[in-house]
């Protein structure tokens, strides 16, 4: 059976289920994996605004400072 071909069979028993406590495992599992997108996502975006304030601040290094850096760990 093909994955959209189980997909469509599962559906089709979600859709025609009486089973009240398997809806709620099945809403379960949907709400905890919309809510880890969501946080990673949110994660995601304070970092690029935290990283954003860093460089306005004048908090970075350019590739030259990083190049000397480097070449004189590398020589210790």
């Amino acid at each position: 059976m093909t994955t959209i071909a189980e997909r469509k069979k599962i559906a089709e028993w979600v859709l025609n289920t009486k089973d009240e406590a398997l809806l709620e495992q099945i809403k379960g599992i949907a709400f905890t994996k919309v809510k880890a997108i969501n946080n990673y996502i949110e994660q995601y975006n304070k970092e690029i605004d935290q990283a954003i304030e860093r460089v306005n601040n004048g908090m970075y290094k350019t590739q030259a400072e990083v190049e000397v850096f480097l070449n004189e760990w590398e020589s210790k």
